[in-house]
């Protein structure tokens, strides 16, 4: 899959949100999408998503119209039904997308995720940290060729992080798109191939990831008071 992201902008009444975007993504690439609070990185997300159209620009799927089913979105608040089990939650959402899954393949995305256990319990029992978990295992099951996240790390313990980690390592290395907007700059850059930066609406920086990496800390850097580090 590549993404073709054309003069997108996007109002709010009289606040653009976003302005004059410009940016392409090929296959195999994860990005860090970086900025302050307010510099439009969900909204961003949410127009990649399909969840939001822009007020002018276009986001293009392999030269066409962005395809609702190639597309995941994970955030701390993805949606799972609460009267239905853990089981049932993948069930449903496998079939919903045209894509149900046998026994089997739900019984390892539920291992993988460490919620084996808790299959046959109602999601409305589970803690934010699992949801989170179960989510991941829905985006395992699902196979988007574009995954976009949205401040994932906030809900996830150690052990969830890592489980976070490996599964976006492994879309990437299959040749799917990873786009990630967080605050934990150091951690999410780890994983990134590129990162871009946004600040009030507008792209400011777009760079393949570098050793050592002047140009970025000058950039981000511009965000932090004086003397602070995103190494921290």
């Amino acid at each position: 899959m590549h993404i073709i992201v054309e003069n997108l902008a996007k109002a709010y009444r009289l606040l653009w949100a976003l302005k004059d975007l410009n940016f392409a993504l090929k296959p195999g690439e994860f990005v860090a999408i970086l900025g302050p609070n307010g510099a439009g990185k969900t909204t961003l997300l949410r127009i990649l998503a399909g969840l939001v159209s822009p007020t002018a620009g276009s986001v293009k799927l392999d030269g066409a119209t962005a395809q609702r089913t190639k597309i995941g979105f994970l955030t701390p608040a993805d949606h799972l039904y609460d009267n239905l089990t853990v089981r049932e939650n993948l069930y449903f959402f496998t079939s919903l997308y045209h894509q149900q899954k046998n026994s089997h393949a739900i019984d390892q995305a539920l291992q993988q995720v460490s919620l084996a256990d808790r299959a046959d319990e109602y999601a409305a029992n589970l803690s934010s940290g699992m949801k989170c978990r179960l989510s991941i295992a829905k985006w395992q099951l699902l196979e988007p060729e574009l995954l976009l996240l949205d401040e994932p790390y906030g809900v996830l313990d150690g052990s969830g992080v890592d489980v976070l980690e490996k599964f976006l390592q492994g879309q990437c290395a299959t040749g799917r798109i990873v786009v990630v907007a967080s605050h934990h700059v150091s951690r999410v850059l780890k994983l990134s191939s590129r990162a871009l930066i946004l600040n009030r609406g507008r792209l400011t920086f777009d760079e393949i990831k570098q050793q050592p990496w002047p140009s970025f800390d000058k950039a981000y850097g511009e965000f932090l008071p004086h003397g602070d580090s995103w190494r921290s």
